[in-house]
């Protein structure tokens, strides 16, 4: 009989304590998604900043390497149907310098991006071979890829020798390095994901409860904020207005014999950038006008309660 009276009471003990543990489990997660609830605009801008930080590092490194190929600015080919075509197959069909063959030169495709250019259809080579933007004078097909296509008899002299002429050279290697060097540079991207990465931190710190100065630190997110929209909203309309210049310029100025191409993925990844450092600029004003109607809520309810308090002081009955 006491074993069995003994049985119930630990059959009893542990059934209270299963059911203590899982109305304290039961409490947390309800805490934990109530603190999610009311935090939920700050932690919808901490997950935008990342999707702009991830977005902003993969646009940055389009054409470094040859994982990253498909995320480029502007394509360069030379256009088949130019009349010129045949000219540039026949000086392709050439030996260089070290008597090796130049012939299959004519297909290549040039990819620039913010860090990098690449080349590919490269004959015996397989794959792409990439290049750090600034590099590209230096490299052997840089030489290889400058056609020369007609010679203008120099001023300086009155002989009308081959030797007096100046050749007129049009390198598509070289079209790429000034689109990633002079007209799309990538600074202002690169202070986009520094700033981005800056701001995660500061959402961060708002986000976490029984932290000192966040009052500072939500102020300071509003003009962070404002401020990181408008940097790479400029630099979105700048890269969209430079791949549509190149697209449009480079094949009337060579007349007619270099075909380009826009990276439509890189642009739609850049204005995808600005919308969602726009969403969080957006996010953090309502942020901030919630609180002040809120607080302005509470003032007003305290002010009767303080002016018939005074009231009552003054004139007790």
């Amino acid at each position: 009989y006491i074993n069995r009276a003994s049985l119930a009471l630990t059959l009893a003990s542990g059934h209270s304590m299963y059911t203590s543990r899982t109305a304290n489990a039961t409490m947390l997660s309800i805490t934990a998604i109530w603190f999610c609830l009311k935090r939920m605009p700050r932690i919808l801008a901490l997950v935008f900043n990342v999707i702009v930080i991830f977005l902003s590092i993969f646009l940055l490194i389009g054409c470094y390497n040859n994982s990253n190929l498909s995320i480029f600015l502007v394509n360069y080919r030379f256009q088949e149907e130019s009349p010129f075509y045949s000219v540039i197959k026949k000086s392709f069909q050439q030996v260089d310098s070290n008597n090796s063959s130049l012939s299959g030169l004519e297909s290549v495709v040039v990819k620039a991006g913010y860090m990098g250019v690449c080349i590919l259809n490269l004959p015996n080579v397989r794959g792409a071979v990439c290049y750090p933007r600034k590099d590209l004078s230096n490299t052997t097909y840089y030489n290889d890829l400058s056609i020369e296509l007609f010679n203008i008899p120099s001023q300086n002299t009155s002989s009308t020798t081959a030797a007096n002429n100046i050749p007129i050279k049009l390198n598509i290697l070289q079209l790429a390095q000034l689109t990633s060097v002079e007209i799309i540079h990538p600074y202002l991207l690169m202070a986009t994901i520094a700033l981005s990465i800056i701001m995660f931190l500061l959402i961060l710190y708002a986000i976490i409860p029984k932290l000192p100065k966040k009052y500072f630190v939500n102020r300071f997110l509003l003009i962070w904020s404002s401020s990181l929209t408008l940097l790479w909203g400029f630099g979105s309309m700048w890269t969209h207005v430079a791949i549509n210049a190149s697209y449009e310029l480079v094949p009337r100025a060579s007349l007619g014999i270099i075909e380009t191409s826009k990276g439509k993925k890189a642009e739609t990844m850049s204005w995808f950038v600005f919308a969602f450092l726009l969403v969080n600029c957006l996010i953090i004003w309502f942020l901030y006008f919630r609180d002040r109607k809120k607080l302005s809520d509470e003032i007003d309810k305290l002010g009767p309660q303080k002016s018939s308090e005074r009231y009552n002081n003054r004139y007790p009955s």
